[in-house]
């Protein structure tokens, strides 16, 4: 279901806020957000359709990052919800629309794409942050999300015998960690953002997806490897870095990043060569 603006107007009188700035659409419109207030507070307000039945992300994915990982990794407070029926006109049927209103993020994303197309302008602190946080989160509560048949379908599809991949455990991962969804530029101001997917998923998958939209930029692609090393550099880790690029390859295909084409596919070529 594609947001409106109206969904937005409607999330405003829900949660008792008003509009403090130009609102943002998500991905294929999925989504409609924006910086709103109320009584001096700085909020930030995310309406999206829940899916129903519920799929993979799943609607609850920021409540349960939150409840599991809220002060042991920075990430904006989620604060209130509110959700109400609307008719989807695509699919023609009702759908729920939830919003979901945020403490404001004051920290800029490192990047407005979530491929990168330079070094970022992070200091080695910030990185010591990702670094902290890709251990932290594994070991928080998560529920099943991502399909376990979609990881095992990917590599096949890649052409990788997918045996190993059943040996490596699943565990809790922000499941879209790329430079859009990255904030701040130093160890204090280091944010996550965007926890729709969290979810249980293979060991590393974070890291292995950071890597893939790190193609572009040679010596970004090279320090992830290194922060990530006991992640990526294992038989385990090249099957996860298989399944990352072949999930950020749909993206391309569906005419998203097309500059990161290239270097994904000789990426891949040189996992399942």
């Amino acid at each position: 279901m594609r947001m409106r603006k109206d969904d937005l107007a409607h999330g405003l009188v829900a949660l008792d806020v008003h509009q403090d700035g130009p609102e943002r659409y998500g991905f294929g419109d999925a989504t409609v957000s924006a910086p709103v207030g109320r009584t001096g507070e700085a909020l930030w307000l995310r309406v999206a359709a829940v899916p129903a039945p519920p799929l993979w992300p799943r609607p609850d994915a920021p409540a349960e990052a939150w409840r599991a990982l809220g002060g042991r990794v920075p990430m904006p407070g989620l604060l209130e919800r509110a959700e109400w029926q609307a008719w989807d006109a695509e699919k023609e049927r009702a759908a729920t629309v939830r919003a979901q209103l945020y403490a404001y993020c004051t920290a800029a994303a490192v990047s407005a794409t979530p491929d990168l197309h330079h070094i970022p302008d992070v200091s080695d602190g910030w990185w010591r942050r990702l670094a902290d946080a890709s251990r932290v989160i594994p070991g928080a509560a998560a529920w099943p999300g991502m399909p376990k048949r979609m990881f095992l379908r990917y590599l096949e599809r890649a052409g990788v015998d997918p045996t190993g991949a059943h040996r490596i455990p699943w565990v809790a991962q922000h499941c879209d960690w790329h430079w859009a969804n990255l904030a701040g530029r130093d160890a204090d101001d280091f944010t996550v953002l965007d926890w729709e997917g969290y979810s249980l998923a293979p060991a590393g998958f974070d890291a292995a997806t950071l890597l893939a939209y790190s193609l572009l930029s040679p010596d970004t692609a090279a320090r992830v490897r290194e922060a990530f090393a006991d992640a990526l550099a294992t038989e385990a880790g090249r099957l996860v870095q298989v399944f990352a690029g072949m999930l950020v390859m749909t993206a391309i295909d569906a005419g998203h990043h097309p500059g990161l084409a290239a270097p994904l596919r000789s990426h891949l070529a040189r996992l399942t060569s």
